[in-house]
């Protein structure tokens, strides 16, 4: 990946499908314990992150800290503290538990109080007001796309993760590159066509490293475009994934907040066609 470049040293850890994991406990509707164990044997002297944290504390002095010698002892230990052990959790993968604390329904007729300041359900949050927010949800128009603009939709495809695997060659034989979804009647008014290579702009000039091909479908609204994540890498190293497709994320210069809750917004990003990189849209 091309975030490696940035580190003086590169802990190569195995994949999920080659390691064990701590225990999943989940305690909500039906509490359940899981196992991840490994599926295959890690290739090219990979390790886990156990392993390595493990081996980095002896040279630090903390090996108190990790008193087992691998994490199937570990993982053995801290199931037989649930009534279970690593030889059945082998065999089970999953374990349930009956609720022990607390009804999984709030029943008919009982005083329940909700963690609201009135202790009922709140439509109107006199919390929110108190803290200078509106205490009802006021719809806020999203930004629109200029003139020639079109809004930046990005996705995943199924056979890649995130921006990790593009590199893979057995992912890249499914998928080397992403395309630029476009509508028929955007296409027509640009007179673009199939497997078509622009590049793009986006609102604040910021023109992609390299040109994407067109994909005309009927998939996508006429005011936005779409593109599949992870691809338009830059460093030459990743020899079958440098320069495939564009890159969304170099595009996305705006990002929204919301005022309340602090999530961040992506997609109010614009895009339009270059057919010529060296050409100037304002």
């Amino acid at each position: 990946m091309e975030i490696t470049g940035w580190a003086d040293v590169v802990l190569p850890e195995c994949t999920y499908l080659e390691r064990y994991d701590d225990i999943r406990v989940a305690e909500q509707r039906e509490p359940l314990i899981a196992l991840r164990m490994p599926a295959a044997e890690s290739q090219n002297n990979t390790k886990p992150a156990w392993w390595m944290a493990k081996k980095l504390a002896g040279k630090l002095g903390l090996e108190a800290y990790f008193p087992f010698k691998t994490i199937e002892e570990e993982l053995d230990w801290k199931l037989k503290q649930m009534g279970t052990s690593l030889k059945e959790m082998q065999t089970l993968g999953v374990k349930k538990y009956p609720r022990q604390d607390g009804d999984l329904y709030i029943p008919d007729g009982s005083d329940y109080k909700f963690d609201t300041s009135s202790g009922k359900i709140e439509l109107f949050s006199n919390d929110f007001l108190a803290a200078g927010f509106e205490p009802l949800p006021v719809y806020v128009p999203h930004p629109e796309p200029p003139e020639g603009f079109y809004r930046l939709n990005y996705g995943r495809a199924p056979m890649h993760t995130f921006s990790r695997t593009a590199n893979n060659p057995n992912l890249t034989d499914l998928m080397d590159e992403n395309t630029l979804w476009v509508n028929p009647k955007v296409a027509t008014e640009w007179g673009l066509k199939k497997d078509q290579k622009v590049y793009l702009q986006n609102q604040d000039g910021v023109v992609s490293s390299f040109s994407i091909k067109v994909r005309i479908t009927e998939r996508i609204r006429w005011d936005s475009v779409y593109m599949v994540h992870g691809f338009g890498h830059s460093e030459k190293k990743l020899s079958r994934a440098y320069g495939h497709g564009a890159s969304d994320s170099e595009l996305i210069t705006t990002v929204m907040t919301d005022p309340i809750m602090g999530g961040t917004g992506m997609r109010g990003n614009f895009v339009t066609f270059k057919l010529d990189k060296k050409e100037t849209i304002s």
